[in-house]
């Protein structure tokens, strides 16, 4: 059985494992594949179709493709032109080199000279890697089309250079290829843009935005949107990957930072100015989300007092 991990912002480190810009002939239909880590597809211009297990997708130029590990695929090409198009395979964290393959000889099917397939045997256990804090759809058309044709090119670049710190910009052009997509899928406040119930779940933000001090439950925020509280808590995940509660402790735990950081609070002071009045609570929570204890935080860093 297949390991099943999640990874926040704080852990996603992007290792990109193989990037191309290939062009496919017309009414071309590729062999049916079964990739083992995840797969970003940027059509240029063409059009055909891409089928992920049983789901089909049209592709045209603009779309974003994503296929995630263990899945069958299979790409069809118009028969009205060639479509071409960049594939970028990566994983969210190196998983180690007990998982590691060569995608030239799984997935293109050559050997290199002293590659290292040790790994290919495991490849069927490969743990699944989550974003913990984003969803990305298997099929997307952002809008901003020069700023992902943009990190999609300078990928490739940085992916075919032999140069030392290529790899660091590698990682962090895909880093920038993430940030765009959260940036095409959520508000600022980390709402999906189009959600049915976007502006009910953004006025409950706002409002513990400005009251996150205050004793504010999930069922305060359901009664003040007119709708039962395991609704409101339905919707509200929905919207934002995360329950209400969970919003608003993290709300709380960025503006304790804030006032650490400024080093005029003491520990309970702090706690009580964002709403946890339980100093013992309150060190409990920030070291679970934050790794270190708050008066350790307050050591470690230094804001300027203007802020």
């Amino acid at each position: 059985m297949r390991e099943s991990l999640r990874v926040d912002y704080r852990s996603l480190s992007p290792y990109v494992r193989y990037v191309h810009e290939v062009e496919i002939g017309a009414g071309v239909r590729g062999a049916e594949r079964y990739i083992y880590d995840y797969e970003f597809i940027y059509v240029v211009r063409g059009e055909g179709t891409l089928r992920i297990e049983e789901r089909v997708y049209e592709m045209r130029a603009g779309d974003l493709l994503h296929i995630r590990p263990h899945l069958i695929n299979e790409m069809t090409v118009s028969t009205s032109g060639p479509i071409l198009c960049f594939a970028v395979h990566f994983d969210y964290v190196f998983l180690g080199e007990g998982f590691e393959f060569s995608p030239y000889s799984v997935y293109l099917g050559r050997k290199t000279e002293g590659a290292d397939t040790a790994g290919e045997g495991r490849l069927g256990e490969r743990p699944a890697v989550e974003l913990a804090e984003m969803t990305i759809p298997e099929k997307m058309t952002p809008e901003d089309v020069p700023s992902f044709y943009d990190v999609f090119r300078e990928l490739r670049m940085r992916f075919e250079e032999s140069r030392s710190d290529s790899r660091l910009w590698l990682k962090s052009a895909m880093l920038r290829l993430l940030a765009l997509i959260q940036r095409e899928l959520v508000t600022k406040e980390g709402v999906r843009i189009g959600h049915a119930h976007a502006d009910l779940v953004l006025d409950a933000i706002s409002y513990m935005e400005e009251h996150y001090a205050e004793r504010i439950g999930t069922a305060f925020l359901a009664k003040r949107a007119a709708l039962t509280p395991k609704y409101f808590g339905t919707i509200f995940r929905q919207a934002t990957g995360r329950s209400a509660s969970e919003y608003l402790l993290r709300l709380r735990m960025e503006e304790a930072k804030r006032l650490l950081g400024q080093r005029k609070f003491t520990v309970q002071e702090v706690a009580e100015r964002v709403g946890i009045g339980d100093l013992y609570y309150f060190s409990k929570l920030f070291k679970r989300l934050e790794g270190i204890p708050p008066k350790k935080y307050a050591d470690s860093v230094s804001w300027p007092d203007e802020l």
